[in-house]
């Protein structure tokens, strides 16, 4: 079993689809929200210095979509779920 604090082996974050969006695969709930939150950290200077909002879209289970939005006021993030 893995320590708690090491690189977790049950998803993987950062696949870059394009410069203004990472996709987040997770294989566990528990997961989800840290490796969100990690990518929309990752994103969120860009966002500003692009006057952008993030979009969170969850596009299957175990996969979300965190990406720079022109439609997202700058400063805000909104979620969507497309499947």
């Amino acid at each position: 079993m893995q320590p708690e604090n090491s690189t977790c082996t049950d998803f993987h974050e950062h696949e870059r689809t394009q410069h203004d969006s990472i996709t987040v695969h997770v294989h566990t709930r528990t997961r989800l929200d840290a490796a969100v939150e990690a990518a929309v950290q990752e994103l969120a200077v860009c966002a500003r210095y692009r006057r952008q909002g993030i979009l969170v879209t969850r596009t299957a289970p175990g996969t979300v979509i965190v990406s720079l939005d022109p439609d997202v006021p700058c400063g805000m993030s909104y979620e969507q779920t497309t499947w």
